[in-house]
């Protein structure tokens, strides 16, 4: 016998409370070398950055944002243009967005929009995951991610 499917309200009641549940635990930013940029983002240019940013939580599921930063609209080194995500630890996505809302005058449009793709993916997975579906836990290899990453920053 198999079990009957969850309703519309069912599901809606398991996402909200897995996002009641979830709190992000860990921030990743990963900057990739040319060799990389060019695989994903063809024609990119030398004149910008490109990257994934990863958002990891308690519960297992991650939210990705994959980022091209123009050279101009990175005032010091990555490191101190990423380090406002840091503040997102511990908090729901759902405060998270409220957050990068609040902050968004301050940090600039590229960190606001980044941000934001990445807790909407994590927000699509946690929907998956009430509904029973199964996410892979992290895109692809993550030794090639080191690999071909010029600069990494964990939170």
């Amino acid at each position: 016998m198999y079990p009957e499917p969850l309703s519309v309200l069912d599901k809606e009641e398991c996402t909200a409370k897995l996002t009641q549940a979830c709190k992000i635990t860990r921030i990743e930013c990963f900057r990739f070398d040319c060799e990389l940029s060019d695989k994903l983002q063809p024609g990119h240019g030398n004149d910008c950055h490109c990257g994934l940013l990863t958002i990891s939580t308690n519960l297992g599921t991650n939210g990705l944002g994959e980022f091209v930063i123009p050279c101009e609209s990175l005032k010091g080194d990555f490191v101190q243009w990423a380090v406002v995500f840091q503040k997102l630890k511990g908090l729901t996505p759902e405060d998270g967005l409220a957050y990068i809302h609040q902050k968004e005058e301050a940090w600039g449009t590229v960190r606001t929009q980044l941000m934001e793709s990445a807790l909407m993916d994590l927000s699509e997975k946690l929907e998956h995951s009430a509904a029973g579906k199964k996410e892979r836990s992290f895109p692809g290899n993550r030794t090639y991610l080191f690999d071909h990453s010029q600069t990494y920053i964990s939170f």
